[in-house]
């Protein structure tokens, strides 16, 4: 069984990389106009992007012939295949940054792929400004497919995965209640990436047009908006600009991108009572109140920079147009607190999602029903439906994992060297997939000085948040690889 299901998975590997290869096309042809059309030296190396192409195409081919198999996929190969597509898909995302002109290193160049892919954010690059355009073009198109997430694309565009992809698509795009458009998981991704793919063009053009950014600038922020990222062609992020109608867009799309994306579908479909979601209601009270304390806390002339880093950092997005860290303390708590909630289910936001804690909040509400009232029947309802004991079951259970991963990930960083701030804010910013914490992290500073030990411990946050537990630890476990 246990080469039967690695058969299987490096099978469907050899797919995945077999179309992935062609993301390389986007960097080098950026390369290429910028070389041969701008006399841009630092794009001398366009050859690069050409040879990983290749490479990652030839090595797709050959692992899916090697391990054809007509095996049926399971629910167990499901946890095993996502799991190692989000180990394998950033190594060879992060093949640029090991190659010149860039040439950050083997722990450097991982950290960079792994936040990229995983819509963190956080980075080791000092001078972002530093690098050739097509590699901080590459930088956002990472988190780009990250953020709906690669096996939801190839699910979209692979007829030959069948039932299987309903499989990898419940493991790679988790949602506490699941849901779907369409019966088929097909046509589900395909109408989520088209919203997805919409709305990027939509920020990109009101970027250039209205906010009179440059055009490589607006689509590397929306690039990384949507999916919730981070990565900005500039060191001082979103802040470089100093650019109000460029923030109230982004402050616009962020929102958006932190929302469920089959609330999206409803309303394009002019079905306005979805706008009474009980979740959505939630998401909009949390961020008006974390607003409100902001200001409490910076005083009434920072009401841009509040409603900004609020929407950002509940978002997990990560942009910055502040150095936050220099805040009144009460304020920079208060984006801690947004840190671990994250945005709302079925978004591309990271953290503890807003409907898990919506549901919590209506069963600790039951609990102490039943505690006044022992033999009252109490059952939990969310938009007037009755959610399954099972599905309370699992956010009780991912809560506590969750919880268990970023304390012990903490004291991991204290011992580390790492004072108590820079350890709390650093797991909470890259479990969640924030980016930018407090401390030795914030916004104004980078994750290079980190020890190599710290940065191992956060690429594993990155990983598991962004997975949100439960297919990385199935990895680990005997039973799944034996069935």
């Amino acid at each position: 069984m246990v080469r039967q299901r690695v058969a299987l998975a490096l099978h469907i590997l050899g797919t995945f990389l077999k179309f992935f290869a062609f993301a390389y096309a986007v960097p080098l042809v950026a390369a290429l106009h910028y070389h041969y059309r701008a006399g841009d030296p630092a794009e001398a190396y366009w050859w690069i992007y050409l040879l990983l192409l290749t490479a990652t195409l030839a090595i797709g081919l050959v692992l899916e012939n090697l391990f054809r198999t007509t095996r049926e996929m399971e629910r167990a190969d499901g946890f095993i295949i996502v799991a190692l597509t989000w180990l394998v898909i950033p190594v060879f995302g992060t093949l640029p940054y090991l190659l010149p002109p860039i040439s950050l290193g083997l722990l450097n160049g991982f950290f960079e792929g792994m936040s990229g892919f995983t819509t963190t954010g956080a980075t080791v690059l000092e001078t972002v400004e530093a690098l050739p355009r097509s590699a901080l073009l590459w930088r956002s198109l990472t988190q780009w497919l990250g953020g709906m997430g690669v096996i939801a694309l190839f699910v979209a565009i692979l007829p030959r995965l069948g039932v299987g992809g309903s499989q990898l698509f419940d493991r790679e795009f988790p949602d506490p209640l699941p849901e779907k458009l369409r019966p088929r998981f097909r046509t589900t991704a395909r109408i989520l990436w088209t919203i997805y793919a919409g709305f990027t063009a939509v920020q990109i053009a009101l970027l250039h047009l209205l906010a009179r950014l440059p055009l490589f600038d607006s689509i590397c922020i929306s690039l990384s908006t949507m999916p919730t990222g981070g990565f900005t062609p500039t060191s001082a992020s979103i802040g470089a600009y100093s650019n109000p109608v460029a923030e109230y867009i982004i402050m616009a799309f962020m929102f958006l991108a932190g929302t469920r994306f089959i609330l999206h579908y409803q309303v394009l479909q002019k079905q306005w009572r979805a706008l009474k979601s009980e979740e959505f209601r939630l998401y909009i009270m949390i961020l008006a109140a974390a607003i409100v304390l902001l200001l409490l806390a910076q005083g009434l002339g920072s009401y841009r920079e509040s409603a900004f880093q609020a929407i950002s950092i509940m978002t997990t997005t990560g942009f910055a147009t502040a150095d936050f860290d220099q805040w009144h303390s009460g304020a920079r708590m208060v984006l801690l607190a947004l840190m671990f909630i994250g945005a709302c289910g079925g978004s591309t936001g990271g953290g503890i999602k807003v409907m898990r804690a919506l549901t919590l909040i209506k069963q600790t509400g039951a609990m102490m029903r039943k505690a006044v009232s022992p033999n009252a029947v109490v059952s939990l309802k969310l938009n007037r439906k009755p959610i399954p004991e099972a599905i309370v079951r699992d956010i009780i259970s991912f809560l506590f994992l969750y919880v268990l991963v970023a304390v012990l990930a903490s004291i991991a960083l204290s011992f580390t060297g790492l004072d108590l701030e820079t350890a709390i804010s650093a797991v909470a910013a890259n479990l969640g997939n924030v980016g930018p914490g407090l401390g030795g992290v914030g916004p104004a500073l980078d994750y290079a000085w980190l020890p190599g030990a710290a940065r191992v411990i956060l690429i594993l946050c990155m990983w598991l948040g962004r997975l949100e537990m439960f297919a990385v630890f199935m990895l680990f476990s005997p039973r799944v690889w034996r069935g």
